[in-house]
């Protein structure tokens, strides 16, 4: 529950009640706010500032019936005013006027003192009460219509002072939330190493039983590489929620008044979890073999026919070896799922010459599959976009593209997608509408020891 009002609005009040008394020479001022703000006209009224103060002696909270958001501020004569302690006041009888009693507070002598009562009104909302009485003279109407300025004013602060604790409360909700899932998140991460690496000892078992020429060698050996793989990952993870739980543990006071050191953002992190990738010479021959083998699985469940063309003198290109062998398993999954059974997947690598500048290769990866509307390939590599096959029975979060492009941008590279899929006479019988991911690296102009 939010309270009733805040150090910083109270102190406002205060300061507002002494300068009206000031200016306008009042025995007595206060300021009074609804409990619960409420909708009915009927509430709870708790003092916030009486002044002076030895008037607060004492006091308890009321309740009153409180005008019609449209009434007038009611100008009490004299002989009409008793102030006595007391914890219930009547009810209107007319939303158009005040009741001829005042606010409980303790005994004073007004015999000949005029109060005025002003509702504190923001957008038909009654809030609570500014009461200022004077002794020994009226209130003028341009006294009047300044005080209704101030009432006006308080109202308006009252409303941003319970915005404020309103936006504090639910930044600390969020932040506990957020707190909760992070630890949730780091629990099912250290149970996933468990078994993790139960499958990494399984393949180098496996390893060591099959011989040098045994084809499942070669699918025991893509057990071990994933896990390292999946290892690598969860390092990330680990990283990411360490930043996680730095950003929940910063708290600015906004109300604090002495300059404090602004804590330095949070640097952009790649999908990978890395502030920047590292370019170095490698050939697009070390990072596709290893992901092809591990495919040989997945392609023998789906009777894929999986043909790659990756020459054996290709240069090496300048490339983060990390970030590519994301990129390219990402496209070589996505071929595989929505290529059905008995479809086909091309890999192929090249050389691509441009007019004038730097030469570069290209790595594209073809299905079969229904392919990708015109509709979609425009947004194919926005984040959480998967256009169609949102309705389809295919899994996917729509990360995979989005997150090689933006690998691909940070390698100097440029990724392209095609539907139907590019045909050239040496490639594949077009069975299917398919689409074609190509993406294009600069070569290195450092050669690799052989």
């Amino acid at each position: 529950m939010l309270l009733p009002a805040s150090i910083e609005f109270t102190n406002l009040c205060r300061t507002q009640v002494i300068l009206l008394m000031q200016s306008f020479q009042a025995s007595m001022g206060a300021v009074y706010l609804s409990k619960d703000l409420p909708a009915q006209q009927q509430g709870e009224l708790i003092p916030i500032i009486i002044y002076p103060e030895d008037l607060a002696q004492n006091l308890q909270p009321a309740t009153l019936q409180l005008p019609a958001s449209g009434a007038d501020p009611t100008f009490v004569s004299p002989s009409s005013v008793t102030l006595e302690q007391t914890n219930e006041l009547p009810e209107c009888e007319n939303d158009d006027f005040w009741p001829d009693k005042v606010l409980p507070t303790t005994t004073l002598a007004l015999s000949q003192a005029q109060q005025v009562v002003i509702p504190l009104i923001h957008e038909e909302m009654v809030l609570g009460l500014l009461v200022v009485v004077r002794e020994h003279q009226s209130w003028n109407k341009v006294e009047q219509s300044q005080l209704q300025q101030i009432a006006d004013t308080l109202a308006i602060a009252c409303i941003l002072d319970q915005r404020s604790q309103w936006l504090a409360n639910a930044q600390y909700q969020q932040r506990a939330l957020q707190s909760e899932q992070h630890q949730t998140l780091s629990n099912l991460l250290h149970q996933f190493r468990n078994p993790l690496t139960a499958l990494k000892t399984l393949g180098k078992l496996l390893q060591k039983r099959f011989g040098e020429d045994e084809n499942n060698r070669k699918i025991a050996a893509s057990i071990v590489e994933q896990s390292d793989r999946l290892e690598e990952m969860l390092r990330q993870f680990d990283g990411a929620i360490d930043l996680g739980e730095a950003a929940i543990e910063l708290d600015v006071d906004p109300w604090v008044s002495e300059a404090q050191p602004v804590p330095p953002a949070l640097p952009p992190s790649l999908p990978l979890g890395e502030d920047e990738l590292h370019l170095q010479p490698c050939k697009l021959s070390d990072i596709l073999q290893p992901l092809i083998q591990s495919a040989a699985g997945r392609v023998d469940q789906k009777h894929l026919q999986l043909t790659v063309q990756i020459p054996d003198n290709l240069p090496p290109i300048m490339a983060d070896v990390t970030a590519l062998r994301e990129v390219c398993s990402n496209l070589l999954d996505n071929a595989l799922k929505y290529t059905p059974a008995g479809g086909e997947v091309l890999v192929e690598a090249c050389r691509q010459w441009p007019d004038g500048g730097r030469p570069g290769q290209l790595v594209l990866v073809s299905d079969s599959g229904p392919g990708i509307p015109q509709t979609d390939l425009t947004r194919i590599f926005e984040r959480h976009y998967r256009g169609v096959q949102a309705q389809t029975e295919i899994p996917g979060t729509g990360l995979g593209l989005a997150i090689a492009k933006t690998l691909v941008e940070q390698m100097q590279g440029d990724i392209q997608a095609f539907s139907p899929r590019i045909d050239q006479p040496d490639r594949l019988p077009i069975t299917a509408p398919g689409s074609t991911f190509m993406v294009k690296l600069p070569e290195s102009d450092v050669k690799i020891p052989a």
